[in-house]
């Protein structure tokens, strides 16, 4: 379970980035055995988990954070509360590589 801390970090998070538009970059290859590779250039190739490539395919730059996060609640139908640490994860992990973008 997270600290106090580290979910403060998630509201924080949150708040920063809900308005924003995530667009993705880079370039869908392939998938074997439930992981997903996405490359950014012929050189750098990405293996993303299920969920992470999930947000990354939905990031088109024309949908806010929040509205993703009502989108996967929707899809996965569980609490809107509940997607919206692992989508913060997900989407910080992304842009850590440069797979995704904000406008």
């Amino acid at each position: 379970m997270p600290s106090a801390n580290e979910e403060l970090d998630i509201v924080k998070l949150w708040e920063d980035l809900k308005d924003k538009k995530p667009i993705r970059k880079g370039v869908f290859i392939g998938e074997q055995d439930e992981k997903f590779y996405v490359a950014k250039s012929e050189e750098e190739i990405y293996e993303l988990s299920a969920l992470v490539y999930y947000v990354w395919l939905i990031s088109d730059g024309e949908h806010t954070v929040e509205d993703l996060a009502n989108r996967m609640s929707k899809e996965i139908q569980v609490e809107l509360n509940e997607v919206k640490e692992p989508l913060i994860i997900a989407l910080n992990s992304l842009y850590d590589v440069q797979l995704i973008d904000y406008t």
